[in-house]
């Protein structure tokens, strides 16, 4: 049967269900090798949009034709939710649509075991006890080791216990419903649904594997990988952005999640990247919905005289007003001017009129509140707005018409403020000024485009320095604490990491804005209209009286009993300046200040000493000024007449609602902004591992220090245990108490040396080298407890303690190899750590006897008797120095000793006292113990000079010596277990200068004869170099390894 795209749209409308491949050949009466052609037709007609795909499904565009009866016709989707439809408006929806798409993503469907698990152990509501407490809306935040809390959207009350069976349900930053039990400090939540996905994109790595391709992410946030269709846009390792594909409600865990790859960012390394995955995890996007695209394209890009015109909209385009905002602003939104007046000033600050584009219940204003606030990262900009408006129609560019919202106010030589008036109009900027250029006009410097503009300059810097003047004599807070910003290279990687200074110009713009703030703020006030309020509360009295203790113990006074107001705190930061520790001091204290929020309620604001403030300047970037202007533009559309009291209060709930947003996503963006930061930090301190910088305490923890580098301003963290074990916070002086008496406190300047920088982690780690006007710190480990046993030092890896090689050691004796990291025959460093035991120390026998450093050749005896197998056999107290030690290889036991493994450990030693050796050649003189001392392996004739320069040179291997019985010369023993091997030796016989016994075999007859089961054999006489003595070739092969069936090896 022949096949065409109208037969395959006939068979799909037919259906009452979505067909696959195989189904469509049996009902199209097709044989299997037409397979591929229908696969072919099927593809294109996806393409066409005459057809969706649905997973290995397909049906005609329009609604979805469902393969199983509904649960509920208010069931949603959850995380099974397939990956979204062909990116286009919904109606009414304000979102991307969703399309079906996966196997599992019918009603019903729970995923794998984690759920099934869930139904033994019982259902939720039989393992949670309601409180009959309130829901409560709050902010979810997941831990990485998988429980979170819900922070509540209010501001009041306590953070909400989520345990990880619970806290799996929603995504991290979601906004949520939960019910609370528990009592106050203990309160545990049960998730009720999911208010707000924050949700919507992710970073990762693309894992292709057909239908089952994956995208991986170091996002820990996120429950596993990410489930998502082949495609065509990313290679097989790619780094992507993945559109997630979760509707509202809550998820299973263990299901994981759906989504598709929305785009590729390139190869994995792109630090863009990773500050976009940041964002991301925020709630943020670099993307906006059709539907927002489309309104925002549809706004002409000059004003029209029509609306320049309109209402009562005033012209001010014969004004100079100009803008000054950074060198790589790009969105201007506000404007100033200038002129003196009669004892004072008038100060006209124009604000770019964003309510005129962006209309209430407008996909525009949904997405704007959605985001809040614009966020500013060091490569880019996640604007609040398209940068169709933020950069186009509603940006204050010079030389072009705008609409404008204006605070037209004058002011008294002291900075008082004498008149203001709000009103809409119509401007157009003289200049786009940048804080350098007005800097540097200040100065006096030649500016030749902008010196037309010199005493504009200078009238807007003396009123600035009025009204700075009037706020300090009124208590306003200057924290005064510096910035930091990134400065990127062409390649986008960090170059260094610069403090922005603040200047006169930025002084300047800022006393304006606040000028324009409180103006418009004070007419609300007036007018007894609800509107959106900057809040700013008094510090918590506990933070500050801990603040109070530790600012005594650095010699400042804060009185905090009867409460602090904002000027007394500010006469204290004052006495701070100049002092060394201003910086950790005006860090801590911030911290004990309560965090400015958005609220409908006029409460003032502490850190400003103002009772009526607002945020009116920046509705390019800011929603809760978009707001302001709103409902501003409301109360001048009543002319005059108040709404009623219902009306107030319905006004007042709605603009809370939304203010509390504001707060939350205000919060999400700094976050942001520091995770970025110190990632870049982290990524550009990456390549100077070990370096050494000068660095200042900069803050405490119970864990360690941080410090903040002099040189590159980047803050790491000095771990409390670097400096010795036993460190304790103290909470009262702020500082880092150590057993032996050492204080770390901020403010502190000290040398620190980089240990790693961690991009993933965004944490950088350093230790401490040396304090200022103090000793340099010693890392022999000294301040740990000494070891019960003796550590060895040098001890190779895969060795096990006892004694008996390990499987890493067995390895490499076979191939040759070493494991060892010392360097083979480094005499003098053994000369030099025996020297340091050159103390009197008690011998197995009980006499004190001094150590001398060993000679080569005695270390060669040394080495030659650890070979042996005598080695663990060793009485007494061994030096806490590591020794050269030999192996025989399996294969080469019977030929000659194996190249000597250095450095793997020195004899071990053992605390007991054995047996003395029942026979001695000769008996010493009274009080005094004959030493016997082991014969080196015996030079040839004319062979004494290449001895003496072979035992000076690093040994490749070593012959086992013969000791000699009738030796009887006393000498000083390199090691007092030498006399114990040399007793047993003598009972034993003369071992053969050609082989050596195995560590098996010799070891047990040595434990025999120490326990006084004395071997039977005679000693011998010396055996000429280059011949084996003391039995034949089989018995040498028994001696070596031992009788057979004794000991398996």
């Amino acid at each position: 049967m022949s096949l065409s795209q109208d037969h395959i749209r006939q068979l799909l409308a037919e259906a009452d269900h979505s067909l696959g491949v195989k189904e469509l050949l049996r009902v199209a009466g097709l044989n299997p090798g037409q397979q591929t052609e229908l696969k072919r037709a099927l593809r294109e007609l996806v393409r066409a949009g005459v057809i969706v795909k649905d997973g290995k499904r397909f049906r005609l565009e329009g609604p979805r034709v469902p393969r199983a009866p509904e649960a509920s016709p208010e069931s949603r989707r959850d995380a099974s939710a397939p990956p979204f439809k062909k990116r286009g408006p919904a109606p009414g929806s304000g979102r991307e649509e969703r399309r079906g798409g996966f196997r599992d993503d019918r009603p019903g469907f729970r995923g794998g075991g984690d759920f099934r698990r869930s139904l033994q152990r019982g259902s939720r509501d039989d393992r949670f006890e309601d409180s009959g407490q309130p829901a409560v809306e709050g902010i979810l935040h997941i831990h990485r080791d998988g429980f979170g809390f819900v922070h509540p959207v209010s501001g009041e009350g306590e953070n909400i216990f989520l345990p990880p069976g619970e806290a799996q349900r929603a995504l991290d930053n979601d906004r949520v419903l939960v019910e609370v039990a528990g009592r106050p400090g203990r309160f545990e939540g049960r998730l009720v649904r999911v208010i707000n996905r924050r949700r919507e994109l992710a970073v990762g790595t693309y894992v292709a594997q057909g239908r089952h391709s994956l995208v991986t992410t170091t996002d820990t946030s996120l429950p596993g990988p990410i489930r998502v269709p082949p495609t065509q846009m990313a290679r097989d390792g790619d780094l992507v952005k993945v559109r997630l594909g979760v509707g509202a409600d809550l998820l299973e865990p263990g299901q994981g999640l759906f989504g598709e790859v929305a785009g590729s960012l390139g190869r994995p390394g792109d630090p863009s990247a990773e500050v976009l995955g940041s964002a991301f995890a925020h709630g943020f996007s670099d993307e906006f919905p059709p539907e927002v695209m489309d309104e925002a394209d549809a706004f002409a890009v000059k004003v029209t005289e029509a609306e320049a015109t309109e209402g009562n909209r005033r012209d001010l385009r014969s004004m100079p007003l100009i803008t000054i905002d950074g060198e790589d602003a790009r969105d201007f939104d506000d404007a100033v001017y200038a002129e003196p007046q009669a004892g004072g000033w008038r100060l006209v600050v124009a604000i770019a009129d964003v309510s005129h584009y962006v209309k209430e219940r407008s996909a525009l204003d949904a997405e704007a509140l959605n985001r809040a606030t614009s966020v500013y990262l060091p490569d880019r900009v996640l604007p609040m707005l398209p940068e169709r408006l933020s950069n186009g129609i509603c940006s204050l560019r010079p030389d072009e018409d705008r609409l404008c919202m204006v605070a037209d106010m004058t002011f008294d030589r002291h900075g008082q403020r004498r008149t203001h008036e709000l009103y809409p109009a119509v401007m157009r900027s003289v200049a786009r000024c940048t804080y350098n250029e007005v800097q540097d006009v200040l100065d006096g410097k030649d500016v030749p485009h902008r010196n037309f503009l010199k005493p504009q300059f200078e009238q807007l810097m003396a009123l600035a320095r009025s009204l700075m003047g009037m706020r300090k004599a009124r208590g306003a807070i200057d924290f005064d604490v510096p910035e930091h910003k990134v400065m990127l290279g062409e390649d986008g990687l960090p170059l260094r990491m610069e403090k922005r200074e603040r200047k006169d110009s930025h002084r300047l713009i800022e006393e304006c804005m606040l000028a324009a703030n409180e103006a418009v703020a004070t007419y609300f006030q007036d007018e007894g209209l609800p509107t959106v309020y900057r809040f700013h509360g008094e510090p918590d009295p506990q933070k500050l009286a801990a603040f109070a203790v530790l600012a005594e113990a650095y010699g400042f006074q804060l009185d905090v009993e009867d409460g602090v107001s904002s000027k007394e705190l500010d006469a204290f930061i004052t006495q701070l300046a100049g002092h060394p520790e201003q910086r950790a001091l005006n860090q801590l204290l911030l911290r004990s200040m309560m965090q400015a929020v958005y609220t409908a309620t006029r409460v003032g604001h502490y850190g400003l000493a103002a009772e009526n403030y607002l945020h009116f300047t920046s509705p390019i970037r800011r929603y809760p000024d978009l707001l302001v202007h709103r409902v501003l533009k409301a109360v001048w559309a009543r002319k005059g007449k108040k709404p009623s009291e219902a009306q107030m209060e319905r006004e007042e709930e709605r603009l809370e609602g939304m203010a509390q947003q504001c707060s939350e996503r205000e919060r999400a963006a700094m976050t942001v902004e520091r995770e970025v930061v110190a990632f870049y930090a982290a990524l550009m301190m990456k390549d100077r591992v070990g370096e050494e910088f000068d660095a200042t305490v900069a803050g405490i923890a119970e864990f360690g220090f941080f410090v903040e580098l002099d040189e590159v301003h980047v803050e790491g963290l000095v771990k409390g245990e670097s400096l010795g074990p036993g460190s304790k916070l103290d909470k009262r002086t702020h500082s880092l108490v150590y057993p032996n008496g050492r204080r770390v406190r901020v403010g502190q300047k000290l040398r620190v040396r980089l240990l790693s920088a961690n991009t993933t982690a965004r944490k950088i780690d350093f230790e401490a080298l040396q304090f200022k006007d103090e000793a340099p710190l010693q890392r022999t480990g000294g301040a740990r407890p000494a070891p019960r046993r003796r550590e060895y030092v040098n001890e190779a890896p895969g060795r096990h303690k006892g004694g008996r090689p390990g499987r890493n050691e067995r390895e490499a004796t076979k191939t040759g190899r070493t494991t060892s990291r010392k360097p083979a025959g480094d005499e003098a460093a053994d000369a030099e750590q025996w020297r340091s035991l050159a103390e009197a120390e008690e011998t197995p026998f009980g006499v004190k006897k001094a150590w001398e450093p060993p000679t080569p050749e005695d270390a060669a005896t040394v080495e030659a008797a650890t070979v042996s197998g005598y080695g663990d056999e060793v009485l007494g107290e061994a030096p806490a120095a590591p020794r050269p030690r030999g192996r025989f290889s399996r294969e080469g036991r019977r030929e000659e000793a194996a190249p000597a493994r250095a450095g793997s450990r020195f004899l071990r030693s053992r605390t007991e006292e054995a047996p003395a050796p029942k026979a001695e050649p000769a008996t010493p003189a009274k009080g005094k113990r004959k030493v016997i001392r082991p014969s080196l392996p015996a030079v040839e004739e004319g062979d004494e000079a290449g001895a003496s320069a072979e035992a000076q040179a690093p040994r490749e291997a070593f012959t086992p010596p013969s000791f000699d019985s009738d030796d009887n010369a006393p000498a000083a023993s390199p090691h007092p277990g030498f006399d114990r091997i040399r007793a047993l030796a003598a009972q034993r016989g003369q071992l053969p200068t050609g082989e050596a016994p195995g560590r098996a075999g010799a070891s047990k007859k040595v434990r025999k004869a120490a326990s006084g089961a004395s071997a039977k054999a005679k000693p011998s006489k010396k055996s000429a170099p280059g011949k084996k003595a003391g039995g034949s070739k089989g018995a040498s092969k028994k001696q070596g390894r031992g009788a057979p069936g004794k000991r398996k090896r």
